[in-house]
């Protein structure tokens, strides 16, 4: 493993990939030149990699426990569980060549640094991106469905989640002042191999006399949206603190690039030994267990049989 400090990334539609070295680590932020890594929470000193991957039973009692409180007092809370493996052949620049290609349309990344060890991902949820001074774009991603169903109406459960992600971001993105307005596109579908996911394109205008627009408050604002933590905030954010049993780590922060920035999703965190992916789902209170546990099972697939080549 190398003592060097890295991240490599690639963005939809770019025909290279970018390679940045760690520059400095200031206030719990990671930059590697232009490019700046944060954490779902603060940044911890270490990042050691779980070896043992959530239990049905565990999963299923903590569906169940915020489910109840869901049921009585409405909203979102998404949680995630891991799913952990042992290497047999440690290639982390072959498993990125392979993640990279297979998934075009994604922010796709590795990085490497001591303190968080390796991180690798594909992300299809947009956070922001910065088109000229007065306009940015998001994107409601919420509602996950099978790629056979793609013909068919989507279910109340997946049209009211994805409903409660696109009001809160235009209610915090507008919460911003009298300058900020939020406009929701037309909702449409993104497909991720063998899923599909509710997507609303989102556009937020900027009237200030700025020139540039202020990215970063308008992600402080909006981060972490109702489609990775829940609605409303603090409470999902209480609820995940409740029901976890592991730090997040990286996933559910984001990746951020000048005019762009990524939640990181679809993501696995390994050392030379061992890998532990994150994957996760939206509660409601139509929620069952046995639906979001298979729900995490189809997200996490593509970066699973990715893997499995790789591990005992």
């Amino acid at each position: 493993m190398t003592d060097n400090s890295f991240i490599i990334y690639q963005a939809p539609g770019a025909v290279e990939a970018v390679r940045s070295e760690l520059s400095r680590d200031n206030n719990g932020v990671l930059r590697f030149g232009d490019v700046t890594l944060h954490a779902w929470d603060s940044m911890p000193a270490e990042m050691p990699v779980c070896r043992t991957s959530t239990n049905r039973n565990d999963y299923t009692r903590a569906v169940a426990s915020a489910v109840d409180v869901l049921k009585t007092d409405g909203g979102k809370t998404v949680l995630c569980r891991q799913i952990c493996g042992e290497f047999s052949d440690f290639s982390p620049m072959l498993m990125w060549e392979r993640y990279r290609t297979a998934f075009p349309d994604m922010f796709r990344f590795i990085l490497y640094t001591p303190q968080t060890g390796w991180w690798m991902g594909a992300s299809p949820e947009l956070l922001a991106e910065c088109r000229d001074s007065h306009t940015a774009h998001t994107r409601a991603l919420a509602g996950t469905r099978s790629i056979t169903e793609h013909n068919k109406p989507w279910d109340s459960k997946n049209l009211h989640e994805h409903a409660v992600v696109v009001e809160d971001i235009c209610a915090r993105a507008e919460a911003l002042g009298h300058e900020w307005k939020c406009t929701p596109g037309t909702a449409g579908t993104l497909s991720y191999r063998n899923i599909e996911h509710l997507c609303t394109p989102v556009t937020v205008n900027y009237s200030g006399l700025d020139k540039k627009f202020p990215m970063e408050l308008l992600i402080e604002a909006i981060h972490p949206t109702a489609a990775i933590a829940g609605y409303p905030k603090q409470r999902a954010l209480s609820e995940i603190a409740r029901l976890e049993t592991f730090p997040r780590n990286l996933y559910g922060g984001y990746i951020s690039i000048p005019g762009l920035a990524y939640v990181v999703l679809r993501c696995v965190h390994f050392d030379n030994t061992g890998w532990c992916v994150y994957t996760g789902s939206g509660l409601t209170p139509d929620s069952t267990p046995d639906d979001e546990w298979n729900e995490t099972e189809a997200k996490a697939a593509g970066l699973l049989d990715l893997l499995y080549p790789f591990s005992k």
